[in-house]
């Protein structure tokens, strides 16, 4: 079973790997930037935070803890993303 605090850093996560994924210029050109076009949808930190703040009249909610109580050092080397993270369409060198 996945607990809220562990479902919250996995989204955290994910969106710092799509971040390092359109960055990497070792990979292919088309990996990269399908981790662009992937991240432009994908939820970012506000996102995740204001999923984490519904409840449903009956108690039950996302399932989400606030990011801002969850440690997310470790699984974001280039930070979470953000709705201000703005990445650049990969090209051709």
């Amino acid at each position: 079973m996945t607990l809220p605090d562990e479902r919250t850093r996995a989204l955290i996560w994910a969106g710092g790997f799509l971040i390092e994924l359109a960055r990497d210029e070792s990979l292919p050109l088309s990996v990269r930037q399908q981790a662009v076009m992937i991240a432009r949808h994908f939820p970012t930190y506000e996102d995740v935070s204001n999923m984490a703040m519904f409840r449903h009249s009956s108690g039950l909610g996302i399932g989400l803890e606030d990011p801002g109580t969850v440690d997310l050092a470790d699984g974001c080397p280039q930070g979470p993303l953000w709705r201000s993270t703005r990445l650049a369409w990969p090209e051709a060198p």
